[in-house]
Protein backbone atom coordinates (compact mmCIF):
# COMPACT_ATOMS: atom_id res chain seq x y z
CA UNK A 1 0.00 0.00 0.00
CA UNK A 2 2.61 1.94 -1.06
CA UNK A 3 1.73 5.29 -3.00
CA UNK A 4 4.42 5.96 -5.94
CA UNK A 5 7.23 7.67 -4.43
CA UNK A 6 9.66 9.99 -6.11
CA UNK A 7 13.50 8.70 -4.85
CA UNK A 8 14.79 12.49 -5.39
CA UNK A 9 12.77 14.05 -2.71
CA UNK A 10 13.33 13.58 0.92
CA UNK A 11 10.80 11.36 2.64
CA UNK A 12 8.53 12.13 5.28
CA UNK A 13 9.43 10.48 8.97
CA UNK A 14 5.89 11.60 9.89
CA UNK A 15 4.04 9.53 7.04
CA UNK A 16 6.02 7.43 7.01
CA UNK A 17 6.00 6.82 11.55
CA UNK A 18 2.16 6.85 10.83
CA UNK A 19 2.11 4.44 8.06
CA UNK A 20 4.19 1.87 10.04
CA UNK A 21 2.20 2.11 13.21
CA UNK A 22 -0.70 1.43 10.80
CA UNK A 23 1.08 -1.98 9.88
CA UNK A 24 1.71 -3.09 12.91
CA UNK A 25 -1.89 -2.57 14.39
CA UNK A 26 -3.22 -4.35 10.76
CA UNK A 27 -0.98 -7.36 11.54
CA UNK A 28 -2.71 -7.81 14.96
CA UNK A 29 -5.81 -7.59 13.76
CA UNK A 30 -5.14 -10.22 10.91
CA UNK A 31 -3.31 -12.35 13.09
CA UNK A 32 -5.79 -12.38 16.37
CA UNK A 33 -8.36 -12.89 13.39
CA UNK A 34 -6.53 -15.81 12.16
CA UNK A 35 -6.21 -17.44 15.13
CA UNK A 36 -8.06 -15.91 18.60
CA UNK A 37 -11.17 -18.58 19.46
CA UNK A 38 -14.55 -17.23 19.31
CA UNK A 39 -14.99 -17.76 22.97
CA UNK A 40 -12.43 -14.85 23.76
CA UNK A 41 -14.07 -12.43 21.27
CA UNK A 42 -16.73 -10.95 23.11
CA UNK A 43 -14.31 -9.52 25.92
CA UNK A 44 -13.94 -6.02 26.14
CA UNK A 45 -10.29 -5.78 25.22
CA UNK A 46 -11.23 -7.49 22.21
CA UNK A 47 -13.58 -4.53 21.12
CA UNK A 48 -11.00 -1.75 22.33
CA UNK A 49 -8.99 -4.03 19.44
CA UNK A 50 -11.67 -3.93 16.80
CA UNK A 51 -11.97 0.39 17.69
CA UNK A 52 -8.46 0.47 16.88
CA UNK A 53 -8.43 -1.75 13.71
CA UNK A 54 -11.15 0.45 12.26
CA UNK A 55 -8.47 3.24 11.80
CA UNK A 56 -5.89 1.13 9.91
CA UNK A 57 -7.47 1.28 6.33
CA UNK A 58 -8.23 4.83 6.59
CA UNK A 59 -4.96 5.61 7.77
CA UNK A 60 -3.44 3.64 4.80
CA UNK A 61 -5.44 5.36 1.85
CA UNK A 62 -4.86 8.73 3.18
CA UNK A 63 -1.33 8.57 3.60
CA UNK A 64 -0.84 6.94 0.02
CA UNK A 65 -3.18 9.98 -1.30
CA UNK A 66 -0.98 12.56 0.35
CA UNK A 67 2.30 10.86 -0.92
CA UNK A 68 1.01 10.82 -4.33
CA UNK A 69 -0.23 14.25 -4.12
CA UNK A 70 2.90 15.98 -2.99
CA UNK A 71 5.11 13.86 -5.56
CA UNK A 72 2.37 15.51 -8.56
CA UNK A 73 3.26 18.82 -6.86
CA UNK A 74 7.18 18.37 -7.31
CA UNK A 75 6.98 16.45 -10.93
CA UNK A 76 4.26 18.00 -12.46
CA UNK A 77 5.93 18.75 -15.79
CA UNK A 78 7.54 15.35 -15.61
CA UNK A 79 5.04 13.35 -17.06
CA UNK A 80 3.00 10.49 -14.72
CA UNK A 81 4.40 7.46 -16.42
CA UNK A 82 6.55 6.17 -13.73
CA UNK A 83 3.38 6.78 -11.34
CA UNK A 84 0.75 4.65 -13.36
CA UNK A 85 3.54 2.11 -13.81
CA UNK A 86 3.43 1.88 -9.95
CA UNK A 87 0.00 2.36 -9.49
CA UNK A 88 -0.10 -0.89 -11.91
CA UNK A 89 2.20 -2.90 -9.66
CA UNK A 90 -0.30 -2.46 -6.90
CA UNK A 91 -3.11 -3.50 -9.07
CA UNK A 92 -0.78 -6.39 -10.18
CA UNK A 93 -0.35 -7.78 -6.45
CA UNK A 94 -3.45 -7.02 -5.01
CA UNK A 95 -5.19 -9.60 -7.27
CA UNK A 96 -2.40 -12.48 -7.27
CA UNK A 97 -2.20 -12.12 -3.65
CA UNK A 98 -6.43 -12.86 -3.08
CA UNK A 99 -6.34 -16.35 -5.45
CA UNK A 100 -8.44 -17.75 -2.37
CA UNK A 101 -6.99 -21.08 -2.71
CA UNK A 102 -3.73 -22.92 -3.69
CA UNK A 103 -5.62 -25.62 -5.65
CA UNK A 104 -6.12 -23.76 -8.85
CA UNK A 105 -8.22 -26.50 -10.53
CA UNK A 106 -11.13 -25.52 -7.96
CA UNK A 107 -12.02 -22.55 -9.81
CA UNK A 108 -13.27 -25.23 -12.69
CA UNK A 109 -15.36 -27.22 -10.06
CA UNK A 110 -18.57 -26.70 -7.92
CA UNK A 111 -17.27 -23.98 -5.93
CA UNK A 112 -15.87 -21.96 -8.77
CA UNK A 113 -18.17 -19.48 -8.91
CA UNK A 114 -17.57 -18.59 -5.42
CA UNK A 115 -13.99 -18.36 -5.46
CA UNK A 116 -13.92 -16.13 -8.13
CA UNK A 117 -16.25 -13.85 -6.39
CA UNK A 118 -13.22 -13.58 -3.14
CA UNK A 119 -11.33 -12.97 -6.32
CA UNK A 120 -12.49 -10.51 -7.66
CA UNK A 121 -13.81 -8.64 -4.18
CA UNK A 122 -12.86 -5.18 -3.47
CA UNK A 123 -10.44 -5.12 -0.73
CA UNK A 124 -8.06 -2.15 0.50
CA UNK A 125 -4.96 -2.52 -1.70
CA UNK A 126 -7.72 -2.95 -4.93
CA UNK A 127 -9.26 0.57 -3.41
CA UNK A 128 -5.39 1.77 -2.84
CA UNK A 129 -5.04 1.18 -6.68
CA UNK A 130 -7.93 2.46 -7.82
CA UNK A 131 -8.21 5.39 -5.76
CA UNK A 132 -4.68 6.84 -6.71
CA UNK A 133 -5.64 5.63 -10.87
CA UNK A 134 -8.31 8.55 -10.12
CA UNK A 135 -6.11 10.95 -8.63
CA UNK A 136 -3.90 10.11 -12.03
CA UNK A 137 -6.21 10.50 -14.36
CA UNK A 138 -7.74 13.73 -12.89
CA UNK A 139 -4.44 15.17 -14.12
CA UNK A 140 -4.90 15.87 -17.98
CA UNK A 141 -8.18 16.75 -17.02
CA UNK A 142 -6.98 19.68 -14.47
CA UNK A 143 -3.62 20.97 -16.33
CA UNK A 144 -2.64 22.86 -13.04
CA UNK A 145 -1.93 21.19 -9.83
CA UNK A 146 -3.74 23.88 -7.84
CA UNK A 147 -6.91 23.37 -9.81
CA UNK A 148 -5.80 19.14 -9.52
CA UNK A 149 -5.87 19.71 -5.57
CA UNK A 150 -9.19 21.41 -5.52
CA UNK A 151 -10.86 18.99 -7.90
CA UNK A 152 -9.63 16.24 -5.45
CA UNK A 153 -10.79 18.08 -2.43
CA UNK A 154 -14.39 18.41 -4.19
CA UNK A 155 -14.36 14.86 -5.28
CA UNK A 156 -13.17 13.42 -2.42
CA UNK A 157 -16.07 14.96 0.38
CA UNK A 158 -18.81 14.20 -2.99
CA UNK A 159 -17.09 10.42 -2.74
CA UNK A 160 -17.43 10.93 1.16
CA UNK A 161 -21.01 11.60 1.28
CA UNK A 162 -22.57 9.68 -1.41
CA UNK A 163 -22.82 6.29 -0.03
CA UNK A 164 -26.56 6.36 0.06
CA UNK A 165 -27.30 7.76 -3.03
CA UNK A 166 -25.10 5.07 -4.28
CA UNK A 167 -26.97 2.04 -2.87
CA UNK A 168 -30.28 3.26 -4.08
CA UNK A 169 -28.62 2.88 -7.65
CA UNK A 170 -26.42 -0.38 -6.73
CA UNK A 171 -29.06 -2.67 -5.59
CA UNK A 172 -30.97 -3.49 -8.66
CA UNK A 173 -27.54 -2.76 -10.85
CA UNK A 174 -26.68 -5.66 -13.19
CA UNK A 175 -23.35 -4.62 -13.58
CA UNK A 176 -21.20 -7.88 -13.12
CA UNK A 177 -19.84 -8.22 -9.43
CA UNK A 178 -16.03 -7.20 -10.40
CA UNK A 179 -17.02 -3.89 -11.39
CA UNK A 180 -19.59 -2.90 -9.83
CA UNK A 181 -17.65 -4.10 -6.41
CA UNK A 182 -15.17 -0.99 -7.24
CA UNK A 183 -18.15 1.36 -6.60
CA UNK A 184 -20.58 -0.54 -3.96
CA UNK A 185 -19.88 -3.97 -1.36
CA UNK A 186 -21.69 -6.26 -3.91
CA UNK A 187 -20.75 -9.84 -2.41
CA UNK A 188 -18.03 -9.78 -0.67
CA UNK A 189 -16.51 -6.73 -1.64
CA UNK A 190 -15.40 -4.21 1.57
CA UNK A 191 -13.96 -1.18 0.25
CA UNK A 192 -15.43 0.41 -2.75
CA UNK A 193 -14.61 3.44 -3.68
CA UNK A 194 -17.56 5.00 -3.06
CA UNK A 195 -17.01 6.13 0.17
CA UNK A 196 -13.31 4.64 0.88
CA UNK A 197 -11.81 6.95 -2.39
CA UNK A 198 -12.53 9.76 0.02
CA UNK A 199 -9.53 9.31 2.12
CA UNK A 200 -6.94 9.03 -0.75
CA UNK A 201 -8.49 11.86 -2.88
CA UNK A 202 -9.05 14.62 0.25
CA UNK A 203 -5.41 13.07 1.21
CA UNK A 204 -4.19 14.25 -2.09
CA UNK A 205 -5.38 18.02 -1.34
CA UNK A 206 -4.33 17.85 2.46
CA UNK A 207 -0.80 16.34 1.79
CA UNK A 208 0.67 19.67 0.25
CA UNK A 209 -1.68 21.95 2.08
CA UNK A 210 -0.01 20.28 5.62
CA UNK A 211 3.80 19.72 4.34
CA UNK A 212 4.33 22.73 2.40
CA UNK A 213 5.46 24.34 5.50
CA UNK A 214 8.81 22.95 6.80
CA UNK A 215 8.58 24.02 10.07
CA UNK A 216 6.97 20.84 12.06
CA UNK A 217 5.69 22.53 14.90
CA UNK A 218 3.57 24.15 11.79
CA UNK A 219 2.92 20.97 10.20
CA UNK A 220 1.68 19.64 13.24
CA UNK A 221 -0.55 22.63 13.82
CA UNK A 222 -2.24 22.43 10.54
CA UNK A 223 -2.65 18.47 10.24
CA UNK A 224 -4.12 19.00 14.12
CA UNK A 225 -6.79 21.75 12.83
CA UNK A 226 -7.36 19.55 10.27
CA UNK A 227 -8.10 16.83 12.32
CA UNK A 228 -10.36 19.07 14.17
CA UNK A 229 -12.26 20.45 11.74
CA UNK A 230 -13.22 16.31 10.77
CA UNK A 231 -14.63 15.80 13.68
CA UNK A 232 -16.78 18.76 14.51
CA UNK A 233 -17.71 18.23 10.72
CA UNK A 234 -18.67 14.88 11.09
CA UNK A 235 -21.01 15.30 14.48
CA UNK A 236 -23.18 17.31 12.29
CA UNK A 237 -23.62 14.47 9.94
CA UNK A 238 -26.08 11.72 9.39
CA UNK A 239 -25.83 8.70 7.27
CA UNK A 240 -27.69 5.93 6.46
CA UNK A 241 -25.05 3.29 5.45
CA UNK A 242 -22.20 1.85 8.00
CA UNK A 243 -19.37 3.55 6.20
CA UNK A 244 -21.06 7.05 5.50
CA UNK A 245 -20.29 10.47 5.54
CA UNK A 246 -20.05 10.62 9.66
CA UNK A 247 -17.88 7.81 9.63
CA UNK A 248 -15.08 8.78 6.92
CA UNK A 249 -15.17 12.64 8.20
CA UNK A 250 -14.75 10.98 12.04
CA UNK A 251 -11.70 9.09 10.57
CA UNK A 252 -10.06 11.19 8.71
CA UNK A 253 -10.14 13.53 11.99
CA UNK A 254 -8.56 10.96 13.96
CA UNK A 255 -5.97 10.17 12.10
CA UNK A 256 -4.80 13.52 11.30
CA UNK A 257 -4.81 14.14 14.59
CA UNK A 258 -2.26 11.31 14.86
CA UNK A 259 -0.59 12.82 12.14
CA UNK A 260 -0.31 15.84 13.64
CA UNK A 261 1.64 14.28 16.55
CA UNK A 262 3.55 11.84 14.61
CA UNK A 263 5.20 15.16 12.91
CA UNK A 264 7.37 15.22 15.85
CA UNK A 265 8.71 11.93 15.32
CA UNK A 266 12.37 11.93 14.14
CA UNK A 267 14.54 8.83 13.21
CA UNK A 268 13.97 5.89 15.54
CA UNK A 269 15.74 5.01 18.73
CA UNK A 270 17.51 1.58 19.16
CA UNK A 271 14.65 -1.26 18.86
CA UNK A 272 12.38 0.81 16.55
CA UNK A 273 13.89 1.15 13.08
CA UNK A 274 11.67 -2.27 12.12
CA UNK A 275 8.31 0.18 12.47
CA UNK A 276 9.63 2.93 10.59
CA UNK A 277 11.11 0.48 7.60
CA UNK A 278 7.01 -0.65 8.10
CA UNK A 279 6.10 2.23 7.28
CA UNK A 280 8.55 3.20 4.04
CA UNK A 281 8.04 -0.34 2.61
CA UNK A 282 4.43 -0.75 3.36
CA UNK A 283 3.73 -2.79 0.11
CA UNK A 284 5.89 -5.06 1.37
CA UNK A 285 5.12 -5.60 5.22
CA UNK A 286 1.58 -5.96 3.29
CA UNK A 287 2.23 -8.65 1.58
CA UNK A 288 4.15 -10.71 3.40
CA UNK A 289 2.59 -10.69 6.67
CA UNK A 290 -0.72 -11.53 4.48
CA UNK A 291 0.91 -14.16 3.03
CA UNK A 292 2.16 -15.77 6.20
CA UNK A 293 -1.83 -15.56 7.42
CA UNK A 294 -3.85 -16.20 5.08
CA UNK A 295 -1.63 -17.83 2.71
CA UNK A 296 -1.29 -17.17 -1.48
CA UNK A 297 -2.18 -18.96 -4.47
CA UNK A 298 0.67 -21.34 -3.65
CA UNK A 299 0.71 -21.94 0.10
CA UNK A 300 -1.73 -22.06 2.87
CA UNK A 301 -1.59 -19.94 5.77
CA UNK A 302 -2.02 -19.27 9.71
CA UNK A 303 -5.59 -19.48 9.58
CA UNK A 304 -6.03 -22.59 8.21
CA UNK A 305 -4.66 -24.28 11.61
CA UNK A 306 -7.62 -25.67 14.06
CA UNK A 307 -8.91 -25.40 16.05
CA UNK A 308 -8.30 -21.58 17.24
CA UNK A 309 -6.50 -20.71 19.96
CA UNK A 310 -5.97 -18.55 23.26
CA UNK A 311 -5.18 -14.96 23.89
CA UNK A 312 -1.58 -16.52 24.71
CA UNK A 313 -1.00 -18.20 21.58
CA UNK A 314 -2.21 -15.41 19.39
CA UNK A 315 -0.08 -13.06 21.19
CA UNK A 316 3.11 -15.27 20.57
CA UNK A 317 1.65 -15.79 16.42
CA UNK A 318 1.91 -12.39 16.24
CA UNK A 319 5.08 -11.85 17.50
CA UNK A 320 6.43 -14.32 14.94
CA UNK A 321 4.55 -12.87 12.23
CA UNK A 322 6.05 -9.26 13.03
CA UNK A 323 9.13 -11.27 13.52
CA UNK A 324 9.81 -12.71 9.89
CA UNK A 325 7.66 -9.72 8.53
CA UNK A 326 10.01 -7.23 9.63
CA UNK A 327 13.17 -9.88 8.14
CA UNK A 328 11.66 -9.79 4.90
CA UNK A 329 11.28 -5.91 5.10
CA UNK A 330 14.62 -5.24 6.83
CA UNK A 331 16.59 -6.93 3.92
CA UNK A 332 14.49 -5.67 0.86
CA UNK A 333 15.89 -2.02 2.97
CA UNK A 334 19.18 -3.19 2.80
CA UNK A 335 18.51 -4.26 -0.79
CA UNK A 336 17.14 -0.82 -2.15
CA UNK A 337 19.76 1.09 -0.40
CA UNK A 338 22.59 -0.78 -2.26
CA UNK A 339 20.82 -0.42 -5.73
CA UNK A 340 20.78 3.38 -4.89
CA UNK A 341 24.32 3.54 -3.82
CA UNK A 342 25.66 1.58 -6.95
CA UNK A 343 23.91 4.29 -9.26
CA UNK A 344 25.80 7.21 -7.49
CA UNK A 345 28.99 5.71 -8.35
CA UNK A 346 30.55 7.28 -11.42
CA UNK A 347 30.65 5.48 -14.48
Amino acid sequence: MTAPSDTTRPRLLALDWLRGIAVLVMVECHVFNALLAPAYRDSRWFAVFNWLNGFVAPAFLLVSGAVLGMNLQSRWDKGTGKLWRRVGQVFIVAYLLHLPTPLLWQFFGPRGPHLIELWTKQDILQCVAGSLALILALVPVTRKPAIHRVVCLVLGILMATSAGLVDVWAQPSTLPHPLLNYLWPAGVGKFPLIPWAGFPLIGAWLGPAIFSEKSTSRQALRAAMAGAAFVIASRFMTGTQSYDAPFVFDRMGWILLALGTCCWLRQPVRGTKWILQFGQLSLWSYTVHLVIVYGSCASFGLDALKPRFSPFVATLGLGVVLFITALVVRWRAKSLQRQAEIRKMPA
